[in-house]
């Protein structure tokens, strides 16, 4: 399996991806893609590492500075997808592996992320990365007449 920088010709996989993982226990917003143009105005290449296999992508890992502000250009957000197919065969291990060295060499000191409190596999994958909370905004959202908890974490590359 092959790690490394997203390139044109991984469009369509990633956003096969985008569309098929996103549901009300792990979003606040379920996104659809109407078409590979739409995601590719959003996200330049390069902008996420993929996995990839036998030329199938088979998970995403997206980062980017939070804002568009000067301070924060040494944090970067995260957001993971995994093809359903490829889940449980350690490419979301792989990916974020990949991103802490790719994270160390552009001189980033923070990764971070939010996760809703349902999707309590994504946040024991997290801390088994490293990963620590750092705030919890109480029934931040109304899904599916609850109300979710959004959690904050982060890690630190350069403790």
């Amino acid at each position: 399996m092959e790690i490394r920088l997203s390139l044109v010709e991984d469009y369509p996989g990633m956003v096969a991806i985008e569309n098929s993982i996103w549901n009300d226990l792990n979003t606040s917003s379920v996104t659809t893609y109407n078409s590979v143009a739409e995601f590719q105005l959003r996200y330049p290449t390069g902008s996420h590492l993929v996995a990839v296999e036998n030329g199938e992508v088979l998970g995403l890992l997206g980062f980017h500075p939070p804002t568009g502000l000067a301070a924060h250009q040494r944090t970067w957000l995260l957001d993971i997808g995994i093809l359903p197919s490829a889940q449980g065969r350690g490419v979301g291990n792989l990916l974020v592996s990949k991103l802490k060295e790719l994270a160390k060499e552009r001189g980033i000191h923070k990764l971070s992320l939010r996760v809703l409190g349902t999707n309590e596999g994504a946040i024991r994958f997290y801390k088994r990365h490293g990963f620590v909370e750092e705030g919890v905004l109480k029934d931040e959202f109304w899904i599916k007449d609850r109300y979710v908890e959004d959690v904050f974490m982060g890690y630190l590359l350069n403790k």
